[in-house]
């Protein structure tokens, strides 16, 4: 019959023996072996509880990191969402302040054509052309193009009021409606109604693009 008697028993070490007495001769290694054992156990315990805190650190650490990067990652897109959403709002503002002006350019043309309507076509164009013949500098002999159905009438507009050059009024049956063309030595100038309007909005959004650009500069850095 076998015996196996344990001397030591544990998760990390184990000593066992067949010899159920031990002899006086062994008993002091046996007991040196025992506390070995015992040392060796607290060693390994230890060890293994230092690599558990420390993986339990890192997985802390790692988290809080993960935290704070992700928070940091947060953030930025929310300083990105609000900034897209503030470009995006003043782009919109812009455009409705374009769309409104733009409004307000067509309905004052479209006020200045109704009024027109609302007079002589003969009163139109002659203060049309008086208008025209201001940009004829230096003053000097002009032909007043017209539509050939109103020539006389607007010459003898133009004759109820001095002007400051001679004006040779003639008949242009490529000319209708409200269109005059004036010429000169100077050059030729398209005085119709049509292209007074159509300078005047040219000339508001210059204006409007120079201004732009006066604000943007002095907002600039």
């Amino acid at each position: 019959m076998s015996y196996l008697l344990t001397l030591r028993h544990d998760a990390e070490l184990t000593l066992s023996t067949t010899d159920p007495l031990v002899p006086a001769a062994q008993l002091t290694p046996l007991q040196d072996a025992l506390a070995l054992a015992a040392r060796l156990s607290e060693l390994l315990a230890g060890q293994q509880q230092r690599l558990a805190d420390a993986e339990r650190q890192a997985r802390e650490q790692g988290q809080q990191a993960g935290h704070a990067a992700g928070a940091a990652v947060a953030r930025q897109e929310g300083a990105v969402a609000l900034a897209n959403t503030l470009a995006e709002l003043a782009r919109t503002q812009l455009a409705q302040r374009e769309e409104l002006r733009q409004a307000l350019v067509t309905m004052a043309a479209a006020m200045v054509r109704g009024m027109a309507a609302e007079l002589a076509p003969a009163t139109v164009l002659a203060a049309l052309a008086r208008r025209a013949f201001d940009h004829v500098i230096p003053p000097q002999p002009v032909r007043l193009r017209l539509p050939l159905d109103l020539v006389e009438p607007v010459r003898a507009q133009l004759a109820e009021h001095e002007t400051v050059m001679p004006v040779q009024c003639m008949g242009d049956p490529d000319l209708h409606g409200l269109q005059c063309v004036v010429e000169s030595a100077a050059g030729t100038l398209l005085a119709g109604l049509d292209d007074v309007l159509a300078r005047t909005t040219q000339l508001l959004e210059t204006r409007r693009r120079a201004s732009m650009n006066e604000h943007a500069q002095e907002s600039s850095p």
